[in-house]
């Protein structure tokens, strides 16, 4: 008979048990932010003892740190299947933009996050914590490629600073958080003047198109000299 390559009965409890603990953090942390969200009140709910928490996340912080991380990973899988087939490098930084803000424009947890803490010290220590050093520089690489083969396409100018590139790329990402100011009293909505800020951008990196030049008309009979 063949050996079963089901997970112990105790790893598929004990993983069913850090997913039920995420599912209910991420809740908590939408509703109350991350400050006023509490761990026993998310033990509570998840139906576990507030020390079972601690067994799996050491602190609130490690705790909000991995329910971004799943959310990271969900997002990255649509993204890879969006945006990374298309051939045009000008196309996938375009793709790439108005994937940000549509994810951005559903993402609750991301958007009270910010607003509770404008200088985003719990997003920051995730950024420099564990693997995400590196995975940010092999982003910043991946894009930094995209231009080069952009250049070498035709389609960015040559002259582009390369190395800029990508942290204007991550700059215009969080525009979405910053736009209130300029739509408010219904003279733009979020929606057109995103698509607009895209539209430039991408229009500052591509290389010009050059208009073929009409011929002259010689000046026919009976014309006034």
């Amino acid at each position: 008979m063949a050996a079963s390559s089901s997970p112990p009965a105790g790893r598929s409890s004990a993983e069913a048990r850090r997913q039920r603990i995420l599912q209910v953090a991420k809740s908590h942390f939408e509703r109350f932010g991350f400050r006023r969200a509490r761990i026993e009140d998310i033990a509570r709910e998840a139906g576990i003892a507030k020390g079972a928490v601690y067994l799996e996340f050491e602190s609130k912080e490690v705790l909000l740190h991995a329910v971004i991380g799943a959310l990271h990973e969900e997002t990255g899988r649509r993204y890879a299947a969006e945006v990374m087939a298309l051939e045009s490098p000008r196309e996938r930084l375009r793709a790439t933009l108005r994937f940000a803000y549509r994810e951005l424009s559903r993402d609750v947890l991301l958007e009270r996050l910010v607003r509770e803490d404008p200088e985003l010290t719990v997003l920051r220590s995730l950024a420099e914590s564990g693997d995400n050093p590196r995975k940010a520089d092999a982003q910043v690489e991946m894009f930094r490629g995209w231009v080069r083969d952009g250049i070498e396409r035709g389609e960015f100018r040559a002259d582009l600073d390369v190395d800029a590139v990508p942290f204007v790329i991550g700059l215009l990402r969080f525009l979405h958080y910053h736009t209130g100011i300029i739509t408010t009293g219904d003279r733009i909505t979020r929606e057109r003047l995103l698509d607009a800020v895209i539209d430039i951008f991408i229009a500052g990196l591509s290389a010009p198109v050059s208009t073929p030049l009409r011929p002259s008309r010689s000046p026919g009979r009976g014309s006034k000299r």
